[in-house]
């Protein structure tokens, strides 16, 4: 396609595919409109209905970017956006996407993303309130980024506030993200590794990433301390990052659940399966007399979950058996997708 805006009647085509329709929105997604237009009043509905509450709504905000490889980045772009507004306890409500596209992409393409966009905003009772598209050879890769709006009752807003003794619940499998975007990468030869089983049931049971529904209802019954959705870095970077500007630690006693296909996949890649990007898991900080019954609630709905640390002061971070953990450095996403280069290059 040639650089710059889509010509109008391709933008009509994408335009066409707007998600869900929710209530306040007075003009969104129009041809030689910039902005989207809301009443917030209206739009605030959503968040009432689902706590039951009527303290103050807030209005929370997201912007996260798609730049690795996934086989579906629109789908992608709305998961990990949505992720981190439930993290906050937010209902999510609109979403704006900007692509940004090199000169040999396909309209086609373009339109796979949005369909994609669509889909999943629908699911999630999300609006899209527009965005942007544009061609340009200042990229070498389709580049997407995200803008969420969400809404959260004052009373319900995850204060993401620590104290010592809190325990630390990891929910879902490390890296699960990242395993997902290794299979659909890997060759022959690393598939040879696996039976064909072992792969199905990873597709049928891990493919999903959002955390949105979990976290949401975690939030309502138990209002946690802090709900944080680890992406780039991992589980441990996620850790790290949750008290690198507190004055307290995090001390682990068990690693967080790891499925065998990523435990497989770090041995033939030589990459840190606890570094590796793991959107679809879920970190939650609780008082320690909520820690049982959340735990008792996520397996009864057969979500993988562990107690694996207490919250301390201590200036250093993140321990495991006494031994202090580096903070992230990048994603070992890299490092599997390097070498994986090098082994299907021999």
């Amino acid at each position: 396609m040639k650089e710059g805006k889509l010509p109008i009647p391709k933008l009509h085509e994408i335009l066409e595919l707007k998600g869900a329709k929710n209530s306040g929105i007075i003009s969104a997604g129009i041809v030689g409109h910039d902005v989207a237009v809301i009443d917030i009043q209206s739009a605030k509905e959503q968040a009432y209905k689902f706590y039951n509450n009527e303290s103050d709504i807030l209005l929370v905000e997201k912007s996260d970017p798609i730049t690795f490889p996934t086989p579906n980045p629109g789908y992608y772009s709305v998961v990990v956006n949505s992720n981190d507004i439930a993290c906050s306890g937010g209902i999510p409500y609109g979403f704006l996407i900007t692509i940004i596209a090199p000169p040999d992409t396909t309209f086609e393409q373009i339109k796979v993303i949005q369909k994609e966009t669509h889909k999943q905003c629908k699911e999630f009772n999300i609006s899209i309130l527009g965005g942007h598209t544009e061609i340009s050879q200042s990229v070498n890769t389709i580049i997407i980024s995200g803008h969420m709006l969400g809404f959260v009752p004052k009373d319900f807003l995850v204060p993401n506030s620590l104290s010592p003794g809190n325990k630390i619940i990891a929910l879902g499998y490390s890296g699960k993200e990242g395993t997902n975007i290794l299979i659909e990468e890997v060759g022959e030869a690393i598939y040879k590794k696996f039976t064909k089983k072992e792969i199905a049931e990873w597709k049928e049971k891990n493919s999903d990433i959002s955390i949105l529904n979990i976290a949401l209802e975690l939030n309502r019954l138990f209002k946690p301390r802090l709900l944080h959705d680890p992406t780039e870095g991992g589980i441990f970077g996620a850790l790290y990052e949750i008290v690198a500007t507190t004055g307290l630690g995090i001390k682990l006693d068990n690693l967080p659940p790891l499925s065998n296909v990523t435990k497989k996949l770090s041995e033939l890649l030589n990459f840190n399966p606890y570094r590796l990007i793991s959107s679809g898991g879920l970190i939650i900080a609780v008082e320690e007399e909520k820690a049982s019954k959340i735990i008792e609630f996520l397996r009864m709905r057969n979500y993988p979950a562990e107690i694996i640390g207490t919250v301390i002061t201590s200036d250093k971070k993140l321990v495991y058996k006494e031994e202090e953990l580096l903070p992230p450095e990048g994603d070992d996403i890299i490092i599997a997708l390097n070498n994986l280069k090098k082994k299907s290059d021999e």
